[in-house]
């Protein structure tokens, strides 16, 4: 299956602000994650957002659990607050900081579905390679904004998994 040119286009302009931001593509990305008493206050500001979220992120993994994938919401600057998921992948993702705390925007970790996804506003996925780093070339993620009813972001609801599974699904990855 080809990449519609849109999608090629948006991971392109992707890559390109990484670079601009001086970020390596092969230099391991920044781990580091908030300390708990930030993590629990990014919590308390996003709170009616993590409250109305957190039963939709069960109800989604449970439609994805044989792709042993995750289910992650981030605040409008790309912070995890939350994530569920197979335990296996969320073994697996925890060593690439893909856990409550890091922060996925595109000038933390380069190219990546919740970066991405926060700049344009819009669904965004990015698979393997078209990550800007390669250490999170094993991922194959979804995300798509939260949007208040003014149209305002609020965050990003992201699903990721491996890239190579250990079951086959629907969707082929």
């Amino acid at each position: 299956m080809l990449a519609e040119p849109r999608h090629l286009e948006a991971i392109a302009r992707s890559h390109e602000r990484c670079q601009a931001l001086g970020l390596s593509r092969v230099d391991r990305p920044d781990h580091a994650r908030l300390v708990r008493s930030d993590l629990a206050a990014a919590r308390e500001r996003n709170l009616r957002l993590h409250l109305h979220a957190a039963p939709l992120m069960e109800i989604l993994l449970e439609q994805i659990m044989a792709t042993q994938s995750m289910v992650l919401l981030t605040d409008a600057q790309g912070t995890v607050l939350h994530s569920v998921g197979h335990d296996s992948f969320l073994q697996r993702a925890s060593r690439v900081a893909l856990a409550p705390g890091a922060n996925w925007s595109e000038s933390s970790k380069g190219t990546n579905a919740i970066g991405t996804a926060l700049i344009h506003e819009a669904p965004t996925v990015v698979h393997a390679g078209e990550h800007y780093m390669h250490a999170n070339g094993f991922l194959t993620c979804s995300a798509a904004p939260i949007l208040d009813p003014r149209g305002n972001l609020l965050g990003v609801l992201d699903v990721s998994g491996s890239t190579t599974p250990t079951t086959c699904t629907p969707w082929g990855w």
